[in-house]
């Protein structure tokens, strides 16, 4: 501990003793400090400024193009989501209208069934009225045709039967031939 102690004693040894010389320095190195600070410090102050006000305004733009950001990333995520509101509300009035076209369809195709099915049960009923007419046609024809046989011969039962039968088979073959 003693040798730091020793060392600044040793200083003094070394300081020059000459007050001029002291003086002299003094103001050299004054007007040396005031030639740094007017030719030196003062530019490089100025250039530390401007930096320094550059990097100020760049943090500023930066904040102001990020709030820019922020505010057009609110946008897009509403336009988005009005999109997609849109977007579902189109596809359910699609699904409406499809299930209201299937809903015309079914009824329409039932309306049509019925109409084509009440067709053909008037035609069915026709085709009935007009086969009754015709067999009661054809069993007048027949009864008048074995009655005109039947005046020409007389007969008994058996040959009475026999000749029915020859002729309704004879009357039957030549009405399905034709």
């Amino acid at each position: 501990m003693t040798a730091p102690l020793d060392f600044l004693g040793n200083i003094a040894e070394y300081l020059p003793k000459d007050w001029k010389w002291i003086a002299s320095q003094t103001v050299a190195f004054l007007i040396l400090y005031w030639l740094l600070r007017k030719f030196a410090f003062a530019p490089i102050q100025q250039i530390l400024r401007e930096r320094e006000e550059r990097v100020r305004k760049a943090i500023e733009d930066a904040e102001q193009q990020r709030s820019e950001m922020e505010q057009l990333r609110a946008e897009y995520e509403q336009r988005l989501a009005h999109i997609e509101e849109e977007a579902r509300a189109r596809l359910q009035e699609a699904m409406q209208q499809a299930y209201q076209a299937r809903d015309a369809l079914l009824s329409e195709a039932r309306e049509q069934a019925e109409r084509i099915l009440q067709r053909a049960q008037e035609q069915i009923a026709l085709e009935r009225e007009k086969l009754m007419v015709e067999l009661r046609d054809y069993v007048v024809d027949m009864a008048v045709l074995i009655a005109e046989k039947l005046i020409d011969r007389t007969l008994d039962s058996t040959a009475h039967h026999e000749l029915i039968n020859k002729i309704l088979e004879k009357e039957l073959r030549e009405r399905s031939a034709h």
